[in-house]
C-alpha cells in the first residue's frame, strides 16, 4: 500500500467531517438504547435505521461519548462521497484520529489510490490492518443514505464479507443500504436499531418536558403522545413551542397543521428526500387516516398503490401497517397531517374531491361509518342523504353519535326539516343527549310518513323514559317490536324492562335486559349494549346486589369513556350508579369524584330530561362532601338538589335514597329543621314504604322520645312495609341500637348492632355503619373479639372511619413550590412579577396556578387566595388583599 506524502492525503479532511458531535442543548440521554449498543460488541456489524429526526446521530455520539472515543472512528457522510477515494479518504482519516490505532498502522499512513476499486489491493491491505489492530475499533459512518454511487458501495460491501476481527462497523441510514446485511442477519452477526426502538419511550418523553420545564397534565400528554407517535424530532419541536405557549391544549390542537417549524422540517427532511410521484401519492392518501392498497388506487386513479405503500413502509419508514391481516397503512400522523393541512390550504375543490371518492369506495365495501365521514368532509348532500337513508337507525344502535350529528349538521335545518327520517334521527340524537325540547323541535317536522313506524317507537319510547313514564315505555316498546326494524328486537327488550324496572318490578325487568343484552351483543350493537348493562346496574341497585351494582357500572362507565358516550343519558347513569356504589362503599372521595363527573354532564338536563339524574348527582355529590368533612356544605348541596326536584315527581326509590341521606346528615348536625323539611317533603312519595317508618323514628330520637320512636320504627322491622331501598335496613337497624343504648339496655342494643353488622356485610355496604353516631361506634368497639364471623367486616369498618376521620391535612395537597406561589397569589402582582421573584418563567408559575386551582376546586385566582384561607393555607388577613382592600 503506497505511503502518504508530504502535503498530499487525507489531511485535507474537514475536521468536523470525522469527529464524534457534540451533544445538542437539551440532550435527553437514553440508557435502554445505549446498552442496546453496548450488546453489540460481538457482532460485526449494527445498523441503526429510521427515518430523518428519529435520533440516530445523537444516539450513536451520546454513545461514542460514553463509551469513551478512544476506539471510534467516526465518519459523518455527504454526497461528496460518492467519490470512493474522498470516501476512503476520510475512512482512513477517522482511523488515523482513533487513538486505538497504534502509530506504526498502516491505517494511518496510507495513501488511497486514484481509484481504489481499480486497485484490489488497496482494500486487502486495509482489511489486514484492520485484523492486526489490539483492540476492536467501531467505524461508525453516518448518513449511509447518501452513498449512491456503487463504487464506494460495492468496496464497503467487500469489507463487510471480510469482516476483519479489528473492525465493528457501524451504519446510521436512513433507510437500509444496498449491502449484504441478510447475509451477516443469518450469521447472527447484526445488531438492528430500528424506527421503533428509536421512538421516545412515556418515560423519555417526560424527562425531555422536565428538562424543557414544560409541564404537561396527563390528557396532554397523550395528546403529544398520539401526535408525536414519539417521534424524537416532532417532540423535540412540539416541547420547543410549548415553552412559550400560552394555552397548551390550544397549540396541541392545531400542532401539525399550523406550527412552522413542524412545516419547515417535515418539508426540507422528510418530503423534499421522497421522489415527486411519491410525494403526490402521500398528498392523495393523506385524506384517510388508514388506507388499503385498493382504496390508495381509487383516491390515486392508478394500479400501483401496493408498491408504493411498501415503499413507505419498508423504505422510508413513513407507514406502518396496520389493521387485520395487516393489509392496511396508516401515515405517520405529523406527516399526514401537514399534508392534508397543505392540500385543504392549496386545492380545497381536489381535497373535496377525494373524500367523495374515500366515501364511495367505503361505501361500496360496506364501512358506512367511513363513507359517512368523507361523505360530511366532501360537503355532499346526495351522499349524505343516501346514506342516511341505509344507514341512519343502525349507527345510533352501534353509537356513532358523534359522525350522525356532523353529518346533519352539513345537511342542515331546511333539508333536515324535508324528511321525516331525518328529522326523527336528529330528534333521537337529542333525546339521547338528555334534551327533551330539542327533541320536540325536530319531531314537529314529522308529518307521519309511512315505513318509519320502527323509528317513530324508537323516538317515544325514549320520550317516555326521560318523563318517568313506565306506561308510556312499555306501550312504545310494543310499537318498536312491530314490524321489527334492522335490529330492533334488542332495544324492544330493552325498553320494556326499563319500564318494568321504572314500575317497581325488578326482578322481571332484569330478565328482559339480559334477554336484551344477549341479542345486542349477537348484532354487534356496542352502544345498546352498554345501555343494557347500565340497567341492569340498576336492577342490582333496587335488589340490593351491591356488588353486582358496582361491578356493572363500572363495565357500563368505561365502554362509555372508550366510545365518546359519556355524555349520554346512559353515559351519565352510569357515572351517577359508580357514585352511589362508592359511598355505599363508604369511599366518599370516589363517590365525590364520580358525581362531579356527572354534574359536569348534566347541568342542562334538569328543566328538559332527566330530572332524577340532577337530583341523585347533587345529592351524592354533597354526601361525599359530608364525609369528607364539608359538612355544612354536603349538607346546602343536598338540601339544593331536594328544593329543585319538588316538583317533579320522582320515583320512590330516588325520593327514599335522598332523604335518607338528608335526614341523617341534618340531624348529625343538629339542623332540625332541615330535618323537619326533608320528612314533609318525601310524606307523600313514601307513603307505603319503609323509609317513611325509618325517618319517622329517626326524628323522634333526636327529641328523644324513645317510645314514639320505637313504635315508629316497627313496622319497617317487623316486615310489614318493605324499604324502597334495601340497605335501608341496616340503618333501620342502627337506630334500633341507638334506642337501646338510650334506654340503657345494651343487650337489645348488641343484638341491633350483630343484625346490623350481618346484613351489611351481606349487601356489601359499609357506609352505614361507618357514619353512625358516636355512641353506636363505641359499642362495636367495645365488642370487638366476640362478634364471630362478623368480626372481620366490623374491623374494616372502624378502620374505614378512622381513616375518613383523620383526613389529609390541607397543607399536603400542594407541592413545596405550589405553596410559593400561592404565598404570592393574594399580592398585587401579575404572573411575570411573580416569576420573577421565584426566579423562574412566567409558564412556570402558569403550571403551578393550575395545579392549585384544580387542587382547591376553584377557577379564579380570589377564590383560590378564599379557598385557601378557609383551609389554614393563608392567614385568614389575605382575604382582605384579594378583595382589594
Amino acid at each position: 500500500m503506497p505511503q502518504a506524502r508530504d502535503g498530499e492525503g487525507r489531511r485535507r479532511v474537514p475536521r468536523v467531517k470525522v469527529s464524534v458531535p457534540g451533544p445538542p442543548p437539551g440532550l435527553v440521554s437514553r440508557p435502554r438504547l445505549l446498552a442496546l449498543l453496548d450488546h453489540a460488541r460481538d457482532t460485526a456489524a449494527t445498523l441503526v435505521c429510521a427515518p430523518a429526526g428519529f435520533g440516530k446521530t445523537c444516539l450513536l455520539a451520546d454513545w461514542a461519548r460514553r463509551t469513551g472515543s478512544a476506539a471510534t472512528a467516526w465518519v459523518s457522510l455527504d454526497v461528496d462521497d460518492n467519490d470512493d477515494r474522498r470516501f476512503w479518504t476520510a475512512v482512513l482519516e477517522a482511523f488515523g484520529r482513533c487513538p486505538a490505532v497504534p502509530g506504526h498502522s498502516v491505517l494511518r499512513s496510507a495513501v488511497v489510490p486514484e481509484r481504489s476499486g481499480a486497485a484490489p489491493g488497496f482494500l486487502a491491505d486495509v482489511g489486514n490492518a484492520l485484523d492486526e489492530l489490539p483492540v476492536p475499533v467501531w467505524l461508525v459512518l453516518d448518513d449511509v443514505q447518501e452513498l449512491t454511487d456503487p463504487r464506494p458501495l460495492r468496496e464497503l460491501a467487500t469489507l463487510l464479507r471480510q469482516q476483519p476481527s479489528g473492525l465493528r462497523l457501524v451504519l446510521s441510514s436512513r433507510y437500509d443500504p444496498p449491502l449484504p446485511l441478510a447475509r451477516l442477519r443469518l450469521q447472527d452477526q447484526l445488531t438492528e436499531v430500528r424506527a421503533h426502538d428509536l421512538r421516545f419511550s412515556p418515560e423519555e418523553t417526560g424527562a425531555l418536558l422536565a428538562a424543557e420545564d414544560v409541564h404537561l397534565d396527563s390528557g396532554q400528554r397523550r395528546r403529544l403522545a398520539e401526535q408525536t407517535e414519539g417521534w424524537p424530532a416532532g417532540l423535540r419541536l412540539a416541547v420547543m413551542s410549548l415553552r412559550d405557549a400560552e394555552d397548551p391544549d390550544r397549540f396541541l390542537a392545531g400542532f401539525a397543521e399550523n406550527d412552522r417549524a413542524m412545516a419547515e422540517y417535515l418539508v426540507t427532511e422528510v418530503l423534499s428526500r421522497l421522489p415527486g410521484s411519491l410525494r403526490d401519492f402521500a398528498r392523495t392518501i393523506s385524506v384517510c387516516e388508514e388506507v388499503s392498497a385498493g382504496l390508495a388506487n381509487a383516491l390515486s386513479g392508478g394500479t400501483e398503490a401496493g408498491l408504493r405503500l411498501d415503499l413507505f413502509e419498508r423504505r422510508y419508514s413513513l407507514a406502518v401497517r396496520a389493521g387485520p391481516g395487516r393489509r392496511w397503512y396508516r401515515l405517520h400522523p405529523l406527516l399526514r397531517a401537514h399534508l392534508l393541512a397543505d392540500l385543504r390550504r392549496r386545492t380545497p375543490d381536489e381535497a373535496r374531491r377525494l373524500h367523495g371518492a374515500a366515501s364511495d369506495w367505503f361505501a361500496e365495501n360496506g364501512k358506512p361509518v367511513p363513507a359517512l365521514v368523507h361523505a360530511t368532509r366532501a360537503y355532499s348532500a346526495g351522499r349524505l342523504t343516501t346514506l342516511l337513508g341505509h344507514h341512519a337507525v343502525e349507527l345510533v344502535l352501534t353509537g356513532e353519535h358523534e359522525p350522525l350529528r356532523r353529518a346533519l349538521a352539513v345537511l342542515g335545518d331546511e333539508r333536515i326539516e324535508r324528511s321525516d327520517l331525518l328529522a326523527l334521527v336528529t330528534a333521537l340524537l337529542w333525546l339521547e343527549h338528555g334534551d327533551l325540547g330539542s327533541a320536540q323541535r325536530y319531531l314537529d317536522y314529522v308529518d307521519g310518513s309511512r315505513g318509519l313506524e320502527p323509528l317513530r317507537g324508537l323516538v317515544r319510547s325514549r320520550q317516555a323514559q326521560l318523563r318517568g313514564d313506565p306506561g308510556g315505555i312499555l306501550r312504545a316498546s310494543e310499537q318498536l317490536a312491530r314490524p321489527r326494524g334492522p335490529g330492533l328486537d334488542a332495544l324492544a327488550l330493552l325498553h320494556r324492562g326499563t319500564a318494568l324496572l321504572v314500575a317497581g318490578q325488578a326482578k322481571t325487568a332484569e330478565a328482559q335486559v339480559r334477554a336484551a343484552l344477549g341479542a345486542a351483543r349477537a348484532n354487534g350493537q356496542l352502544y345498546v349494549v352498554t345501555q343494557c348493562l347500565t340497567v341492569l346496574a340498576s336492577v342490582a341497585a333496587a335488589k340490593g346486589d351491591h356488588r353486582a351494582l358496582g361491578r356493572l357500572a363500572e363495565d357500563a362507565d368505561e365502554r362509555n369513556v372508550a366510545h365518546g358516550w359519556e355524555d349520554t343519558v346512559p353515559g351519565v347513569t352510569a357515572c351517577v350508579l359508580r357514585a352511589y356504589d362508592a359511598l355505599l362503599r363508604a369511599e366518599p372521595r370516589e363517590c365525590l369524584y364520580h358525581a362531579g363527573r356527572a354534574e359536569r354532564l348534566v347541568p342542562a338536563r334538569a328543566a328538559s330530561g332527566e330530572p332524577g339524574l340532577c337530583v341523585l348527582t347533587q345529592t351524592l355529590a354533597g354526601a361525599g362532601a359530608f364525609e369528607l368533612g364539608e359538612r355544612a356544605e354536603g349538607l346546602r348541596r343536598m338540601g339544593e338538589a331536594r328544593v329543585a326536584s319538588a316538583d317533579e315527581g320522582l320515583p320512590a326509590a330516588q325520593v327514599a335514597l335522598c332523604a335518607v341521606l338528608e335526614q341523617r346528615a341534618a340531624l348529625q348536625l343538629g339542623w332540625t329543621e332541615a330535618a323537619r323539611d326533608v320528612l314533609l317533603w318525601c310524606e307523600d312519595a313514601l307513603s307505603g314504604h319503609g323509609e317513611l317508618a325509618l325517618l319517622r323514628a329517626r326524628a323522634q330520637l333526636a327529641l328523644g322520645r324513645c317510645d314514639a320512636a320505637r313504635q315508629a320504627l316497627r313496622p319497617l322491622l317487623d316486615g310489614e312495609v318493605a324499604p324502597a331501598v334495601p340497605w335501608s335496613a341496616v340503618e333501620a337497624r342502627l337506630v334500633e341500637t341507638s334506642l337501646g343504648l338510650h334506654e340503657g339496655d345494651r343487650g337489645r342494643a348488641r343484638r341491633a348492632l350483630a343484625g346490623a353488622l350481618t346484613l351489611a356485610e351481606s349487601m356489601a355496604v359499609p357506609f352505614p355503619l361507618v357514619s353512625a353516631d358516636p355512641a353506636v361506634i363505641e359499642l362495636l368497639t367495645a365488642q370487638l373479639g366476640r362478634l364471630g364471623a362478623a368480626e372481620r367486616f366490623a374491623a374494616r369498618v372502624l378502620a374505614t372511619r378512622a381513616a375518613l376521620l383523620s383526613p389529609v391535612p390541607a397543607s399536603a395537597l400542594l407541592t413545596e413550590r405550589e405553596r410559593g406561589v400561592l404565598r404570592l397569589l393574594p399580592t398585587l402582582r401579575s404572573f411575570e412579577e411573580i416569576a420573577e421573584d421565584l426566579t423562574v418563567s412566567p409558564n412556570t408559575v402558569k403550571t403551578h396556578v393550575r395545579a392549585i386551582y384544580a387542587k382547591l376546586g376553584v377557577r379564579r385566582r380570589r377564590d383560590a387566595v378564599e379557598a385557601a384561607a378557609e383551609r389554614g393555607l393563608l392567614d385568614p388577613q389575605w382575604r382582605v388583599h384579594a378583595d382589594g382592600g
